[in-house]
C-alpha cells in the first residue's frame, strides 16, 4: 500500500471504532472525524487515483457519513454485549477487506535506478517494405512494428512516461492470454515509471551500447521496465521490439489495434514461428543502425555504438536472443531469461560468444519432473527445454537458477499481487538480482568493465549457482 492509502485507512478505520462504540449522530468530534477522513479520501483519489482496490474503504466512508446524518438526533450507542461482539466482528471483517486488497494487488513500484543517466523513452514505429504480414490476415500489407526505446537523457527533460500508453487495451489482453481476472490488472496504469517520456537524448561525446529486448509471447514490450530503466540509467540504449500479432496487443499511431493471435504450443510450430522473430529483430537492428526511419531518432541514433550489441529477452524473447547471438554477428552478447531455447539446434562448440541463461527454479523443477516420466504421459515442451538447456552449457556460458520463482519472476507482472508468485518470494530483491546479473554480464562483455562483478554475485548469492561453464 503507498503510505497516503495506509493513513487513510487507518485514520478510517479509528473513526469507524469511535462512532460505532461512542456515539452517533451530529456532535462537533464526529464532524471533525468525517472532515480529516473526507480530505485524506481527496488526497488520496488527486495523488493516487480511485482505484478499485480500495473499495471496502469508499463503502466505510459512506457508511460513516450515513451514521452521522440519519436520524442525527439519535446519539445513543448501545451497550449491550452482544452488541459490543456483533460490531467488533463486523470492524476486524472491514478492517481485514480495507487492508487485504490493496495488499494483495499492490500499485508497483520499481527499485529506483542505480546508473548516474536520467532515462528517456519514446515510441517509434517502423514498416518493412521488403514483407507481406502473415501473422494477422488482411490487416496490414507490409510487416508493422512498435519499438520502445530507452536511452540516457538530458536531466529534467520530457514528462513522466505512463507505465504502458494504452492501459487499457493492455489489462484486457493480459486478462485473455495471461488468465488473470481483468479486474485484478486494471490498476496497472498506476504504476509510476523511472523514465520520461521523449526526453532530450543526454548531448556526449561518448558512445553507449546498443542493447535489443524481446518480449515473452503474448506479453509486450514494456514488460521487463525494471530492468529496462535499469540498464538505460548506466549508459545503455535499449530498444524493446513489441512483435506485432504475438504480443498482447499491439497500437498503432492512428490508432490501429492488433492483438494476440492465438497460436499452437508445439515444438514445431514454435521453432518455426521463432523464424519470424528473428526476422523482425534484424529488421529492426537494421533501421535502428541506419538510425534515419525518424527524425525524433536521430539524436538517439547519435549516441549508439555500433561495434557494442547485445540481446536480451523473456521466455520466447530469450529463445530469440539465443538465436540471433548464434546467427547475427553484430551481436556480441545475449541473456535468456527463463527462455526454452527453441529453433535451430544449438551448434556443437555453443554460441561461442557471451551468453547467460537465468532460469527459475520452478520452471526447472518443472522440466526435471517432465523428463523424469515416461513418453505420451508427459509435457514435450518441457522435456525438449531440459535437454536443450544442457546443449548450451558450453565454455563461456554462464547459467543460473534463481530460487523462489516461477516463469513471471522475471517481468514487471511479478509485481501485480504475492498471489501469482512462489511462497517466500520477495520481488523487489529478485528484481534487483536480475538487474545486477544484467548489468554486470553486459558491462563485462559490451563495455569491457571487468570488475568482477558476477565473481562477486556468485559469492554474496550462493543460493543461485551462477556458474561459468
Amino acid at each position: 500500500m503507498k503510505t497516503l492509502e495506509v493513513i487513510f485507512t487507518i485514520v478510517l478505520l479509528l473513526s469507524s471504532i469511535l462512532l460505532t462504540f461512542r456515539q452517533r449522530g451530529i456532535t462537533k468530534i464526529n464532524i471533525f472525524m468525517l472532515v480529516v477522513n473526507y480530505i485524506l479520501l481527496l488526497a488520496t483519489i488527486i495523488s493516487i487515483s480511485a482505484n478499485w482496490r480500495m473499495i471496502p474503504a469508499y463503502i466505510v466512508s459512506l457508511l460513516l457519513t450515513l451514521q452521522v446524518f440519519v436520524k442525527p438526533k439519535s446519539t445513543i450507542v448501545s451497550k449491550k454485549l452482544s452488541m459490543k461482539i456483533l460490531k467488533l466482528v463486523g470492524i476486524a471483517a472491514v478492517a481485514f477487506g480495507m487492508f487485504t486488497l490493496p495488499k494483495l494487488f499492490p500499485i508497483i513500484s520499481f527499485p529506483e535506478p542505480t546508473g548516474e543517466y536520467s532515462v528517456g523513452t519514446q515510441a517509434f514505429h517502423l514498416i518493412d517494405k521488403n514483407r507481406k504480414e502473415f501473422v494477422v490476415p488482411n490487416h496490414q500489407v507490409n510487416r508493422e512494428l512498435m519499438i520502445q526505446v530507452y536511452y540516457p537523457a538530458e536531466k529534467g527533460t520530457g514528462q513522466p512516461s505512463p507505465y504502458f500508453e494504452q492501459i487499457e487495451a493492455l489489462t484486457q489482453q493480459l486478462a485473455t492470454t495471461q488468465g488473470f481476472p481483468y479486474i485484478a490488472t486494471t490498476h496497472l496504469g498506476l504504476t509510476e515509471t523511472h523514465s520520461y517520456e521523449d526526453a532530450t537524448p543526454i548531448k556526449s561525446k561518448e558512445k553507449f551500447p546498443l542493447l535489443l529486448f524481446a518480449h515473452g509471447m503474448s506479453l509486450y514490450s514494456r514488460q521487463n521496465t525494471f530492468q529496462l530503466e535499469e540498464l538505460a540509467s548506466h549508459g545503455y540504449v535499449v530498444v524493446a521490439l513489441n512483435f506485432t500479432g504475438d504480443a498482447a496487443t499491439t497500437v498503432f499511431p492512428d490508432g490501429d489495434r492488433v492483438d494476440f493471435t492465438p497460436i499452437e504450443n508445439t515444438i514445431t510450430f514454435l521453432s518455426d514461428r521463432i523464424k519470424l522473430w528473428e526476422q523482425d529483430t534484424s529488421f529492426v537492428l537494421d533501421e535502428v543502425i541506419k538510425g534515419d526511419f525518424d527524425k525524433n531518432f536521430k539524436a538517439i541514433a547519435a549516441l549508439i555504438d555500433d561495434d557494442n550489441i547485445g540481446m536480451l529477452g523473456h521466455s520466447f524473447g530469450g529463445a530469440t536472443s539465443a538465436q540471433m547471438l548464434v546467427k547475427d554477428d553484430r551481436i556480441k552478447a545475449a541473456i535468456d531469461m527463463d527462455g526454452g531455447l527453441y529453433g535451430d539446434a544449438m551448434p556443437t562448440n555453443g554460441p561461442e560468444k557471451p551468453f547467460m541463461l537465468l532460469n527459475a527454479e520452478a520452471s526447472i523443477n518443472f522440466m526435471k519432473e517432465a523428463y523424469s516420466q515416461q513418453p505420451g504421459n508427459r509435457d514435450e515442451l518441457f522435456v525438449e527445454s531440459y535437454l536443450r538447456n544442457k546443449t548450451i552449457e558450453k565454455p563461456g556460458v554462464y547459467t543460473a537458477i534463481i530460487p523462489k520463482t516461477n516463469h513471471g519472476s522475471f517481468t514487471d507482472l511479478a509485481a501485480v499481487s504475492p498471489i501469482i508468485n512462489e511462497s517466500g518470494a520477495d520481488v523487489n530483491a529478485i528484481f534487483m538480482l536480475i538487474n545486477e546479473l544484467s548489468l554486470g554480464f553486459f558491462n563485462k562483455n559490451l563495455k569491457g568493465i571487468h570488475d568482477n562483478k558476477l565473481e562477486e554475485i556468485q559469492k554474496e548469492h550462493p543460493e543461485i549457482n551462477l556458474t561459468l561453464h
